[in-house]
Parts: structure tokens; C-alpha cells; sequence
């Protein structure tokens, strides 16, 4: 179970992410997680997350990944069904027991689909450095707070808290629960 993580992510139109990080960002969402602080970058984008370790404390550190790190994802929440998720990934490496190791290998097997497949609480960004794509999603019940914000840039902005949001944003709101955004389709479904 992952518990009061910040994930947040900078984005620079529809399909990248970039952001300033340095003391900004993480340093405004530290009390969210104090046993770890990740921070992901690939080219212009970044994605930083606190860690609150509820399973798996000594290897459940995120952001994670798949087994080649080409799909990076930061999340908050718990996936109840994970054991019977990874049964259906048995040519799956995981690299820590943590329930939400799933979700970057079940994107990879079932696109953008695959969180249609997940039982439990979570919000979670998912980067795709591949093609430079990224996903955001929230549980149908919305149990884990999320935001979303648009920059006068362009760009979109995600995070567990509105002070998170950089000061750019000219729009913010609350990620809708059972939603997902698509950077490929530039929208929410």
C-alpha cells in the first residue's frame, strides 16, 4: 500500500512534460511522505513523488518501472488486486513487492485500457518515455485527492495538493474521480 504520496508532474503541451523543480515542487509537498523522496527526469520531463511506505518500506521507492524503465509511474493509493494482476503477468520482472508495481507492466501488456483492470484507491502519473505520452488516472470513488492545472505555457500540471500547482497555472481543478487523462487524445475520458 502506498499511502500520502505528492505525485507531480510538469507538462509542456499534450505530450510532454517538463517542469522547474529544484526547491520548489517537492519542497512544497515533503509532509505528504517522509520516508523517500524520488525525482524522475527524462529529457524535459519529471516526475517527483514523497513516499509514506505502508508494503514493501525497503524496496518500494518510486517513481517505478518496467524492466527496460521505459514506462515510469508515480502513485498514491493501494491496488487490492494486485496478486491476482501479477499472476497475469507472469513474463514480468518486478522490481519490489509493492502493490502498485503492476501498473507499468499491465500498461505495457493493455494499453491505456488497463486501469479498467484495477481494484482499489489510487491516482497515479504514468510517463511513457518512449513516445513521450504520459497518463493520469484517479479511482472511481476518488479516495486519494488529485489536481490538475493548465499553464498559460500549455502546459499540464499534476499533484496530490493545490499548492503543488505551479503559480503559472492559469486553470486548475480536481482530477475527476474514475477518470483518465491521455496526453495521445490531448482530453479526459
Amino acid at each position: 500500500m502506498e499511502v500520502d504520496k505528492a505525485p507531480l508532474v510538469m507538462g509542456r503541451s499534450q505530450v510532454r512534460i517538463r517542469g522547474l523543480m529544484g526547491e520548489v515542487g517537492p519542497r512544497k509537498l515533503k509532509h505528504r511522505g517522509p520516508d523517500w523522496s524520488g525525482l524522475y527526469q527524462h529529457g524535459d520531463c519529471y516526475l517527483a513523488h514523497q513516499r509514506l511506505a505502508i508494503i514493501d518500506p525497503a524496496s518500494g521507492d518510486q517513481p517505478l518501472f518496467n524492466e527496460d524503465k521505459s514506462v515510469v509511474v508515480t502513485v498514491n493509493g493501494e491496488i487490492y488486486n494486485h496478486e491476482e494482476l501479477r499472476k497475469k503477468l507472469a513474463n514480468h520482472k518486478f522490481r519490489t513487492g509493492s502493490d502498485c508495481d503492476v501498473i507499468a507492466h499491465l500498461y505495457e501488456e493493455y494499453g491505456e485500457d488497463f486501469v479498467d483492470m484495477l481494484d482499489g484507491i489510487f491516482s497515479f502519473v504514468l510517463l511513457d518515455t518512449r513516445d513521450n505520452s504520459f497518463i493520469v488516472a484517479r479511482d472511481a470513488i476518488g479516495v486519494t485527492s488529485l489536481y490538475i492545472g493548465w499553464g498559460l505555457d500549455g502546459s499540464v500540471w499534476i499533484s496530490s495538493e493545490l499548492k503543488g500547482l505551479n503559480d503559472d497555472c492559469e486553470h486548475f481543478e480536481s482530477f475527476p474521480p474514475g477518470h483518465l487523462y491521455s496526453s495521445k487524445s490531448g482530453g479526459f475520458r
